[in-house]
């Protein structure tokens, strides 16, 4: 069975309030280890779901490539992934490298 964002956090509050990882698991049967990957997710702020960036378009010049690659400039840091490159993990690596 799947939950959602909401069961997880009622679970990390209730571990986080003095019951141990274990007890609140075996309570709900849940995976301790999948209460534990919530807790740090939630802990770290990870979004859930992709955050949309907004995009520049411009003319081709000296950054533009020819072989398929886009070119993400984070900060002063230049970016480079493949265009088939899963959108929702360019969206995590861009936000992970801004934080």
């Amino acid at each position: 069975m799947r939950y959602g964002r909401e069961f997880w956090q009622r679970l990390v509050r209730e571990a986080d309030e003095g019951a141990t990882v274990a007890e609140v698991a075996r309570r709900h049967r849940v995976q301790p280890r999948t209460l534990s990957w919530w807790r740090w997710r939630l802990k770290t702020g990870a979004p859930s779901k992709p955050l949309l960036l907004p995009v520049v378009v411009r003319p081709a010049g000296p950054r533009a490539t020819a072989d398929g690659v886009i070119e993400l400039c984070v900060g002063d840091l230049i970016v480079r992934v493949p265009t088939d490159t899963d959108v929702a993990y360019v969206a995590l690596l861009v936000a992970a490298l801004r934080a």
